[in-house]
């Protein structure tokens, strides 16, 4: 798998991973800023209560003069002169019987405007700050203003960008350093699940994990090699069962050759290139087994088979096969030869080797010899035409033998 794709595809650890980084950055960040922002606008409320009530104070005392004489030109300049710096948003003086003798911004329009501007106004400024004028112990006027807070939705409005942005720069951030940190970790996994893949489709199990400089995977590394190597164990017994049943099942339990299933298997595969290849099939009986088994027991009959079929498998070569068929019958699938004269050659050398005395375990020699009867494949043969035209001429021989026409 293509490192950059496994990181699109949101299946991919390297995905969930990034996934995690980004997230516990983003929550690690958001909950920073809001910690600090709750903690910075705690303070700049309280911050402008007092510079609220710091200037009404000092306002109020500079009106004092304005109220007394009732001169609203003088305290509507002294209003206006701190309302244009932005010390509040408005501000109304009236003498103590109500009337009014100046107003600075209109507060009639308190409460219509942002409506973010108000929920922050009336969470900082409960309600108008009203300050009273006092002359000469005598209360002859009041002082309304109403707080400005245009400084704290600034700074709302830059804290959230700030933030916004701090988020896109973690995330990036976090996506690179997860590349870097995590490549280690998703490409130890890739490694062994890579492995272990190959090895399900191969069937493979030879092959092992190579170390790995996490402590943890390495473990697990180690642990998949050991049962690895218990799987390569165990499919080693498995085979050499099966090899073993195989034996079993294709080979002759008395002499040790093949037995008529796998000479029905071979012969079907040679069957199958005979139309570019062709073999010779000989069938071989035995002229005395019946003599021998009634004068010398059924022992003497095994050892003879046994003799005999030693010495036929000498002449056998590369992809030939010398089995036992039935009884005293054996077959050979010869491949090598190619002429006539070849095939009487090897009839001959056959028939010399099994005229030589069998000599048995307590000492009898016993002569024996064989028949056989032969034919060559055909590109149109099927199984049972070759077989019976094998059989045909080996008891066509052995009538030729005994003197029958």
């Amino acid at each position: 798998m293509d490192y950059d794709k496994s990181r699109k595809d949101k299946a991919s650890l390297i995905y969930r991973l990034r996934k995690v980084s980004a997230i516990n950055a983003t929550l690690i960040l958001f909950f920073c800023w809001l910690f600090l922002f709750s903690t910075s606008i705690l303070f700049i409320k309280r911050y402008e209560v007092r510079n609220l009530e710091l200037i009404s104070t000092i306002l109020s005392s500079s009106l004092t003069a304005s109220v007394v004489f009732e001169d609203s030109h003088d305290a509507t300049i002294k209003i206006a002169q701190s309302g244009v710096r932005g010390m509040f948003s408005c501000a109304v003086l009236t003498t103590d019987k109500n009337t009014v003798i100046a107003q600075w911004g209109n507060i009639t329009e308190q409460g219509t405007g942002n409506r973010l501007d108000n929920l922050i106004r009336q969470w900082i400024f409960s309600a108008p700050l009203v300050n009273d004028i006092v002359h000469a112990n005598k209360i002859v006027g009041h002082l309304t203003i109403t707080g400005n807070v245009n400084a704290v939705v600034d700074f709302i409005k830059y804290s959230v960008i700030i933030l916004l942005t701090g988020i896109v720069f973690v995330i990036s951030a976090s996506a690179f350093v997860s590349q870097r940190l995590h490549k280690g970790i998703v490409n130890s996994l890739r490694n062994i699940t890579f492995l272990i893949h190959n090895i399900i489709k191969s069937g493979d199990f030879s092959r092992r994990v190579p170390p790995i400089e996490i402590k943890e995977f390495n473990i697990l590394s180690n642990d998949i090699n050991k049962l690895l190597s218990e799987i390569q164990s165990l499919q080693a017994s498995l085979l050499s069962e099966n090899q073993s049943l195989a034996d079993k099942v294709l080979k002759d339990p008395l002499t040790g050759i093949y037995n008529r299933s796998a000479f029905i298997i071979h012969l079907q595969q040679l069957i199958s290139k005979a139309e570019h290849e062709r073999f010779v099939l000989l069938f071989i009986d035995s002229d005395r087994f019946k003599y021998i088994n009634d004068n010398w027991g059924h022992g003497a009959g095994d050892e003879v088979l046994k003799a005999v079929s030693q010495r036929l498998s000498q002449f056998e070569a590369e992809n030939d096969m010398v089995a036992r068929i039935g009884g005293d019958e054996f077959a050979m699938l010869m491949t090598n030869l190619t002429t006539e004269p070849q095939v009487s050659s090897l009839l001959k050398k056959i028939a010399e080797e099994i005229s030589r005395p069998i000599i048995l375990h307590n000492g009898v020699n016993i002569n024996t010899s064989v028949t056989i009867g032969y034919t060559w494949s055909h590109a149109s043969d099927t199984e049972k035409d070759i077989i019976e035209r094998a059989d045909i001429n080996m008891y066509k021989n052995k009538k030729h033998k005994r003197g029958i026409p």
